[in-house]
């Protein structure tokens, strides 16, 4: 086998690869767009986006996976919602916490873990308050379970914004922490 066989055997393998490569970018496109025209629609994918760390993709994934915030009656139930509420164990008088349950919507759990991750690289001043208390927090305790306990405070901010019809303030955060 000669190298011009090889050559053209790659090329023939290369522009089938192309092709689906201009179709899959093709329908990446459009549907962008369809969710760039939902979320322009959604007053509360707006507000979403003003925490730090969520954009377009985290605040869309919330609001069709949740609908209405009004529905949970805490904060506390929408985080056992999205799988992140800790194990727990009890018996008699001690009870001892374990990993995250992971039993509920893991679309809430991985977009908004991602949006944790890029809170703690934002270099906006309205993302020092949640840096703060992360590194408080990942000192105690560890980066990865810092991580957790960081995208479930996210949460709660989404929650108590959502019902509260307010936008990201950080110096809310501050005095919580």
């Amino acid at each position: 086998m000669s190298r011009t066989d090889v050559g053209s055997h790659w090329q023939v393998v290369l522009e089938a690869y192309f092709q689906g490569f201009l179709h899959l970018t093709g329908s990446i496109r459009k549907l962008e767009k369809e969710l760039a025209v939902a979320e322009k629609g959604d007053d509360r994918a707006r507000r979403l986006k003003t925490i730090p760390g969520v954009g377009w993709v985290c605040a869309l994934t919330f609001l069709s996976a949740v609908d209405k915030v009004q529905r949970f009656p805490s904060s506390r139930k929408l985080i056992g919602y999205s799988g992140l509420a800790p194990t727990v164990r009890e018996s008699s008088e001690r009870t001892q916490y374990g990993p995250i349950t992971r039993e509920g919507r893991k679309e809430i759990r991985g977009t908004w873990v991602e949006a944790a991750h890029r809170v703690i690289t934002n270099r906006s001043t309205d993302a020092k308050p949640l840096q703060k208390w992360y590194w408080k927090v990942a000192k105690r305790r560890g980066s990865k379970t810092a991580i957790v306990a960081l995208t479930r405070k996210l949460l709660t901010v989404a929650y108590q914004m959502l019902k509260q019809g307010k936008d990201y303030d950080p110096a809310l955060i501050g005095r919580a922490a």
